[in-house]
């Protein structure tokens, strides 16, 4: 499971994370389903929204594991 799965489960949801991320529903869909990692500018209040049980850096890890699976 990605970081980013992990902290829309914490947060309630892909409708919940939306409405407070100020994004649609359908956006973090394609975080989890298309991406598997959230936009960068996101990443910080994702893991506000977690309370730190995701943090910055566990959110960053996702870009790494898709910047290589990328290159292979």
């Amino acid at each position: 499971m990605s970081a980013v799965e992990r902290a829309i489960e914490i947060i309630g949801g892909q409708t919940k994370a939306a409405k407070l991320l100020n994004t649609k529903q359908n956006i973090i869909w394609y975080w989890l389903n298309r991406h598997c990692q959230a936009p960068a500018k996101y990443i910080t209040r994702i893991s506000e929204l977690t309370n730190g049980q995701v943090t910055v850096d566990e959110l960053l890890a996702d870009h790494v594991k898709t910047d290589k699976e990328s290159a292979a």
